[in-house]
């Protein structure tokens, strides 16, 4: 986990299409590190599994990405970059620091492994962490998104 004395949020907000937030999920990619951490945050629907997919594939994944709600964390192993991808989704979950450890989701977000989490609302200190945040909501048509990221590169 990373810490520093200050909070640095660093953000940027973009509406773009289903292949704009794809090559936004790609982009991001390209540039990971051991221990990266991606917040996807949105209300049902609007594009979290997609932007996720569309992160992992970048990563050189192929076959079916399927979204993690019913199992909750999928994991990728990306040998030519040697690391571990861990897409989680806390949909299902209410959330409480006992549920988290529980199923051993505080020591992933404590790894090096690269992690996505959809509905990270789920972690009552998400905002706190290291990592980039991505919010999606509805754009000005139905077939656009906006699309906040946030880097908090302090962590806590």
């Amino acid at each position: 986990m990373r810490s520093t004395e200050t909070q640095e949020v660093q953000r940027m907000m973009e509406e773009l299409d289903v292949s704009g937030l794809e090559s936004l999920a790609g982009e991001l990619a390209r540039s990971v590190k051991h221990g990266d951490r991606f917040f996807l945050s949105g209300s049902l629907g609007a594009g979290k599994s997609t932007f996720a997919r569309a992160f992992i594939r970048a990563l050189g994944v192929t076959g079916a990405i399927p979204s993690p709600t019913f199992i909750m964390d999928s994991v990728y192993s990306i040998s030519e970059m040697g690391l571990e991808v861990h897409h989680m989704d806390l949909y299902r979950l209410e959330g409480s620091k006992e549920e988290l450890l529980m199923l051993g989701f505080e020591e992933i977000l404590d790894s090096d492994a690269v992690v996505l989490v959809e509905w990270p609302e789920r972690i009552d200190d998400f905002r706190k962490r290291y990592g980039c945040t991505v919010l999606i909501s509805n754009g000005g048509s139905p077939h656009s998104r906006r699309v906040q990221v946030e880097w908090n590169m302090a962590g806590y």
